[in-house]
């Protein structure tokens, strides 16, 4: 996987089944922070686009935004259900 901002890369990070990685960051005054991240596996032809944390969708529902991340596509860890029950699809380019 690898995660970037547009001021911020955190680099390339090889994550093994029920693997973890985290990084803390303060919103930008603006209001427009964006995090986003690649994802790949073994055999699965190409990589995956997601935009992780998009400050107008993300600010107020969580302050340790946590997902879990499959070949499927990215869940969101949803506090009052308590289960990754909000899910998306991968973007098909990081445009």
């Amino acid at each position: 996987m690898h995660c970037k901002s547009k001021e911020d890369d955190l680099g390339e990070r090889v994550l093994h089944k029920l693997g973890n990685f985290s990084w803390h960051f303060i919103p930008n005054f603006f209001g427009r922070t964006l995090f986003f991240c690649s994802f790949s596996w073994d055999g699965s032809g190409g990589n995956r686009y997601f935009d992780i944390y998009v400050e107008k969708r993300d600010k107020d529902r969580c302050t340790d935004c946590k997902w879990i991340v499959s070949e499927v596509g990215p869940c969101w860890y949803n506090a009052t259900s308590a289960a990754y029950d909000v899910c998306y699809g991968y973007k098909s380019s990081l445009l």
